[in-house]
């Protein structure tokens, strides 16, 4: 339930008016993006393991995949060679050098190492078939209007006309290339985005240090991939043109 969000829990007790963490709906029944969800998930490993998140993510994926420059942790290495978030009047907001991890969203990385991640899910390396076939088969339908805000609440599709699901970590998009996979970021500065179309073997990553990012995706993801199938109005990424 932690990796296809459907615990129940919302996105960030931070945002609820008493900050207090609360179940918002039945677990399973539907979707909803939970960072308190894969924080839950981080804490029951670390329980089971009894050890550092960040050891466990170096250990099996960050050092195999040679993504020499993530971490969830800040680093020292990084303090003459980072980039810093915008608002959107390209004031700079404060940086934030994170010294616990947290895997809903510590991770520092570059471009180049993230890259290396998605090469190695379209090459299936490092997982099983069955695995691979877990994480980006669809656990549960969306039938949200939109992904965050009231309208996440708000079903205007059916489990039958729906083209967008959860896999394990992955958003999943039926598409008449087949079924791409897609993650985005998004916090004060930072708006990230990447979608790969694995029967075609190509993807597109996009990280940006702006609060405008976002209203560039629909033409890059065009002009770059031919995607046009990517849910901007689901995903409310608003196209600069169009504002």
């Amino acid at each position: 339930m932690c990796l296809d969000h459907t615990t129940g829990l919302p996105n960030y007790r931070g945002f609820e008016t008493d900050g207090r963490l609360k179940i918002k709906f039945d677990p399973g029944t539907r979707y909803s993006y939970s960072g308190e969800g894969i924080y839950l998930l981080q804490f029951v490993l670390e329980q089971i393991s009894g050890r550092d998140f960040e050891d466990m993510v170096q250990e099996q994926v960050f050092r195999p995949l040679g993504m020499v420059n993530s971490s969830y942790v800040w680093q020292a290495a990084y303090d003459s060679n980072h980039a810093v978030g915008h608002d959107s009047l390209q004031h700079v907001y404060e940086f934030d050098q994170r010294t616990v991890s947290h895997a809903a969203g510590s991770m520092y990385t570059t471009i180049g190492d993230f890259t290396r991640f998605y090469q190695a899910l379209l090459r299936h390396q490092g997982l099983s078939e069955h695995s691979f076939s877990e994480m980006f088969g669809p656990q549960i339908a969306i039938l949200s209007r939109r992904q965050f805000g009231p309208d996440a609440q708000v079903d205007d599709r059916t489990a039958k006309t729906t083209d967008l699901f959860y896999g394990l970590g992955f958003g999943l998009l039926r598409t008449p290339h087949g079924t791409a996979f897609f993650k985005e970021g998004h916090s004060e500065g930072w708006q990230h985005y990447s979608i790969a179309f694995p029967d075609k073997g190509i993807a597109m990553i996009i990280m940006t240090n702006s609060d405008q990012g976002e209203s560039i995706y629909k033409e890059l993801l065009a002009t770059a991939i031919g995607d046009t199938y990517t849910p901007f109005d689901w995903a409310n990424y608003i196209p600069y043109d169009e504002k």
